[in-house]
């Protein structure tokens, strides 16, 4: 696989990109738009909730010190003097020996400092018998008691979820800040490459590693922009620049390594591209390169398929991820019990396919063995990742893998943790 002092460790490549990617300024978007999207601030609380004192159920609004010796045997006579019901703008004053017939939601009229259930009293025209007691606060919730008025209700980089919007509407929240989504330009390189749909000749292939990105994506999404080209340093420099006029990320597929034809990072550099790593300690994908060009990072991917998959996975897309404001790992992490041994190389970080299989409360990883290589990835429910100085793992180890298909988890339980780490 080459010699060592000639590449970039991937760890070392993988928080390189990290450091350098940038994160996207901050757009402010309508609250019911904001599911999935990351807060760029700190998001307070603009109003109490409930706004007012209010019952928690229907029944009576009373003075507690009427009630205190009511029972089954000996109900205490109240006179009723109103109706009350949520958002109701009516005004009643509580005094000793009277009540107010109150619906769940509507506020506590003023004197009364408890609510007596429904079930609990007994009705008679204008006259209500309470034949239970009913201390002080009763069944009453206390303005603020859910969101309290300049409370912080999200912390910035906080993901907005589906529960979180009903507490951020209840706060009076209706506009959140948050951080931009990426538009990423996907440059595909080769005389031999064909858009999906064009028509196909003997010779030619379609693009499936510029899908495979799209779909990643636009899973999370972000916007993106085709664009092919020859293999020629003028069509590469053309195609370079204009994704660079209206991307906030490049990633670029083939042409990556040494070859004749490998002109990509020559184009990049005489356009100005400031380069981070270029070929990184790891299989497949080892031909990857990272640069800058004008603050926006340009990802150079091989163009073997498994290669360009890992390139991506594990280095392009969780740092266009962090442009958003997700976090550096954008898989889910599993632990499982490994089936079958697997070798790596000492020198290399080694990536393999692996199916994954819940079993109780436990996961059963086996590694993939497909002579296709597009098989492999399409059957690949993980990504199993042996660190560089490990030569083998052993059958029934506890291992970690990047998740890549979430339904694995069918019972919605947090996976567990294992002590080897990921990266």
């Amino acid at each position: 696989m080459g010699d060592k002092k000639y590449l970039t460790g991937f760890d070392h490549a993988f928080q390189m990109a990290m450091t350098h990617t940038p994160l996207l300024s901050e757009e402010t978007i309508p609250i019911m738009d904001a599911v999935g999207r990351i807060v760029s601030r700190d998001i307070f609380a603009r109003i109490n909730a409930p706004s007012v004192n209010s019952s928690l159920k229907d029944g009576y609004a009373v003075i507690s010190e009427d009630l205190k010796c009511a029972s089954m045997e000996h109900p205490v006579p109240l006179d009723l003097i109103g109706t009350i019901e949520a958002g109701s703008s009516r005004s009643y004053v509580v005094t000793r020996g009277k009540c107010v017939r109150i619906l769940t939601g509507a506020p506590i009229p003023q004197g009364s400092d408890a609510v007596l259930a429904g079930e609990f009293a007994k009705i008679d025209g204008n006259r209500v018998f309470g034949f239970a007691d009913a201390h002080p606060s009763r069944n009453i919730m206390l303005e603020g008691t859910d969101v309290g008025k300049g409370e912080r209700l999200l912390r910035e980089g906080s993901e907005i979820g589906p529960s979180v919007v009903s507490l951020l509407v209840a706060g009076g929240i209706t506009e959140v800040p948050v951080r931009k989504k990426p538009r990423v330009g996907l440059l595909a390189t080769g005389d031999e490459i064909l858009l999906p749909g064009a028509e196909f000749k003997p010779g030619k292939l379609f693009a499936s590693n510029m899908a495979l990105q799209e779909a990643w994506l636009k899973s999370r999404g972000f916007n993106t922009r085709f664009s092919l080209s020859g293999d020629t340093h003028q069509a590469l420099s053309h195609e370079v620049e204009k994704l660079l006029a209206v991307s906030d990320a490049i990633v670029t597929s083939g042409g990556a390594w040494e070859g004749d034809r490998d002109l990509i990072v020559s184009v990049l550099e005489a356009l100005g591209w400031k380069k981070l790593f270029h070929h990184v300690r790891m299989g497949p994908g080892k031909a990857v390169g990272m640069g800058l060009i004008d603050g926006k990072p340009i990802f150079c991917l091989p163009g073997g398929p498994p290669s360009n998959e890992m390139a991506f996975l594990m280095i392009a897309y969780p740092a266009i991820c962090k442009m958003a404001g997700y976090g550096p790992y954008p898989f889910v992490r599993l632990c499982g019990e490994l089936l079958s041994p697997v070798r790596g190389e000492t020198a290399w970080t080694q990536f393999l396919h692996c199916t994954v299989e819940k079993k109780g409360d436990h996961y059963l990883i086996q590694p993939i063995k497909l002579a296709s290589r597009l098989k492999s990835m399409a059957d690949a429910k993980a990504i199993l990742s042996i660190p560089e100085g490990v030569s083998v793992i052993e059958e029934g180890a506890d291992v970690t893998v990047h998740l890549l298909d979430h339904a694995i988890m069918k019972t919605g339980e947090s996976p567990a943790s294992c002590k080897r780490p990921l990266m």
